[in-house]
């Protein structure tokens, strides 16, 4: 026997957004954190601000001397995998 409900379809979209609503409205409205809208392609941050992620992008920006940086969110887990002994030394 086949299951006509099979994940991903529009009708699983449909009924994610009606229980989304449901629980927000039962909340006392829509949450106050809503996740940035992608930019669309081709457009960049304003300010020259470039986000990366991952290890080897993060690792090649840290190896970089031009490269200014800004500000740096990175776990304990993942400064080890970078090998940073000390945060406190980064540019």
């Amino acid at each position: 026997m086949s299951k006509d409900n099979k994940p991903g379809t529009p009708k699983d979209t449909h009924y994610a957004k009606l229980r989304r609503a449901h629980r927000d409205q039962k909340a006392g409205g829509a949450p106050a954190f809503r996740p940035r809208q992608p930019l669309p392609p081709g457009e960049s941050p304003g300010d020259g601000l470039v986000r990366l992620y991952g290890l080897h992008t993060v690792r090649a920006a840290l190896d970089n001397s031009r490269r200014k940086i800004r500000k740096m969110l990175v776990t304990r887990n993942a400064a080890e995998r970078l090998s940073i002994a000390d945060l406190a030394a980064l540019p």
